[in-house]
Order: structure tokens, then sequence, then C-alpha cells
């Protein structure tokens, strides 16, 4: 028997990109820019500024953005380079190599998300920000690095009482090919603040940089909403919305915010519209049932509450999460019994079958576990192919 406790959802969640961590999928389908009136209103931001915010008001800063120091630190980092390849790489290196050594010594810190001088400066980066830090000085020295969104299981942190974060994932790719056409068929280096906890089959997707700033706005407006800062809140997520709109998780944000104000009927639109965005957006349909038990409407709690387990119940990377916390907690059956469900609905993900292996090894059974090793070994060549 599954124990419960593993999947149930806190409250509100909000979704942020932090490294290491999960990454909603990437979504096709698009929003059309008619809003209904109700909608128009939330956005106006009257409830939160006392007036209709202005486009001046909008945070405006250049992501991409480089000092001369920084450019100069990238020339010295690929000076003695071979190959593009090879510049590639150095560049890596050389930003999270020790001080001792002539690096720069970027370290990892889940939840500072800041533009690429302070990154550099404050040598601290979650993944979002050492994306950016990275694009941008690889693209002044020649190397055409692009912001790169990985689709890794779900993954939750619980960052206060009232709201647990899921996390979102995005890294650095590089295409090779054009530069190095013969390199073992590897048309992508990908570039990670935590290379060792990344895996090349995961699914990803190069998003442009209009969508990489409607992220990098909405992680700052979770940062200010930590902090209770409601105005800078809204207007980083309202300017996260004017670069993308499609993004669901952003308007289940904007619905936190007007959640966390106490304003249920402006939080219920932001949440609504983000489902018309990716119906199947769990974060969304958990916050709902949240709100709608807040606001004393059982039924519609309920409904939504239905609909979010039978999401996650269906999701092989969710189970898998749940597999892996158990695993971690030392209930081995019951990660067992979760891996198997995951294995069965997505039988191609060598992750699904490490787990299994160090499962049936802590049960003891040895002739499973190396029936999982055979299948993960059959799946290596896969992985050896990319980064």
């Amino acid at each position: 028997m599954i124990n419960r406790r593993f999947s149930t959802l806190f409250a509100t969640i909000v979704a942020v990109l932090l490294a290491g961590c999960a990454a909603v999928p990437p979504n096709p389908k698009s929003t059309e820019r008619g809003y209904s009136a109700e909608v128009v209103d939330l956005l106006t931001g009257k409830k939160v500024l006392g007036h209709e915010v202005s486009p001046q008001e909008l945070p405006d800063l250049d992501i991409f953005h480089i000092t001369p120091e920084m450019e100069e630190f990238a020339r010295s980092a690929i000076r003695h380079s071979e190959s593009y390849y090879d510049r590639v790489k150095r560049l890596h290196v050389a930003l999270l190599s020790s001080q001792d050594t002539g690096g720069r010594g970027i370290a990892y810190n889940a939840y500072v998300t800041e533009v690429p001088s302070i990154t550099f400066a404050q040598r601290r980066a979650n993944c979002l920000s050492f994306t950016l830090l990275y694009v941008a000085m690889a693209r002044s020295v020649g190397i055409h690095a692009q912001v790169n969104e990985v689709q890794i299981p779900p993954t939750w942190d619980l960052r206060n009482k009232k709201e647990m974060v899921y996390l979102r994932h995005v890294n650095v790719k590089v295409p090779i090919s054009r530069e190095s056409p013969n390199m073992l068929n590897n048309d992508d280096v990908v570039i990670d603040l935590e290379m060792d906890r990344f895996r090349s089959n995961y699914r990803q997707t190069s998003i442009s940089d209009d969508l990489a700033a409607a992220q990098f706005y909405s992680n700052r407006a979770m940062e200010y909403l930590e902090n209770n800062n409601y105005v800078d809140t809204f207007l980083s997520l309202r300017k996260s919305i004017s670069l993308d709109d499609r993004q669901s998780y952003v308007w289940g944000n904007l619905g936190v915010l007007y959640s966390r104000m106490n304003l249920w009927r402006e939080a219920e639109l932001s949440y609504l519209h983000g489902l018309k965005v990716d119906p199947e957006d769990l974060t969304l349909m958990n916050n709902l049932s949240y709100l709608y038990r807040q606001t004393g409407n059982k039924e519609l709690a309920d409904k939504y509450s239905r609909l979010a387990q039978k999401y996650r119940e269906s999701n092989p990377f969710f189970q898998y999460s749940l597999a892996l916390s158990a695993y971690n907690q030392g209930e081995y059956t019951a990660a067992l019994d979760l891996i198997t469900r995951a294995i069965k609905r997505e039988g191609t993900d060598i992750r699904f079958y490490e787990l299994a292996a160090d499962i049936y090894g802590k049960l003891g059974r040895s002739y499973n576990q190396a029936d999982m090793l055979k299948k993960v070994k059959k799946l290596k060549p896969l992985e050896a192919r990319s980064g």
C-alpha cells in the first residue's frame, strides 16, 4: 500500500526555475490575446497597485548584458582553445572552477535569480542565472549558445508553511554540427550548472530570448513574493506575461499573488485562464482545489482535487519522484510499487531502471536487481550520445 503522505500536496504551489530541479513540459499551445474583460481587469493591477499599471512601471532589464570585465574573462578562458567545441567547454570550466585555479568559482544558490553582471560579481547562481550568464558571455566570443528548457521529473520544495515550490529547470545548449560536423554524431553540447545531475535522455527544447526573459521575471516575482513585496511581484509577473503569455505557470503564480492577498476572485480568474493555456497543469488544479476549499465551495474543491489526483497517477515522472522520495525515506516496498507504475507508462527512461535496481538491492532481490541493471546497460548508449 502506498504511503499517502508522498502524494499529498501542500496548499498553493508556485513555479520557479532552479538548478537541478524539475521542469514543467514546454507548452506548444498559444493563448488568444482577446482576454475576457475580467482577465484584462486583473492584469491592470488595480487591486495591487491602487491604479492601472503603466508600461513605464514594468521592469526592463537587459538579461544578456555583460561588462567589459566579463568579456575579457571569456576571451581569456578560450584563448588557447583548439576547436569550437573546446571553446565551449573551456568557458564552462572557467566559470565553475575555483578562483585559486584562475576560474570564477560560480556556486549554486537555489533562490537567487540575477542578471549576468550581478551573477558574475556575486559568484552565485541558480540554473536560470547561470544559464543567462553563460549564454551572454558565450555570445560575446562567438559561441552560438541558446537557452534550453529541460523536462526533469516533477520535484517540489516546501518553501514555507503556506506554499510549496514546483521546481523547473533550464540549461544551455550549443549546436556543434555546423562547426564540427564529424563529432561522433553529437549535434549539441549541453552546459549545466550541475552536470552530474543532468541526463541526456531528458526531453528538452531550445527557447527564445523573450521566453527566457519571461521566465526570469516570473522567478524574480516569486522571490519578491517570498518577502511579501506584492507590488514588485505583480510588476514582474505582468512583465513576464507581456513577453510571453503562453506559460501556464506564470498565470498560476499571478493567482498565488492574488490568493496571498485574499483576492479570491482574481486568483480564480488567473488559475482558470492558466488552465486554458494548459488544461493539464497539475499546479493549477491543485491551487484551484485549495482556493475553493478556502472559499467554501466543496463541490468545486473536490472536482479539482480529483482532476489533480488523476493527473498525478497517470504521470510516470510524478510516480518516479514519489518513488525516489519513498526510497530516500527507507520505504522500499512503497518505492517499488511506484517505480513499477512509472516503468509501465514510460519504459525508455534510464533513471527509472536505475532507481528500480537500487530498490531491489535494498530489498535483497538480487535477481530482479540484475535484470534492471541489464536494462540500464541497454539504455546507456542512448545517453552516451549527448553532451
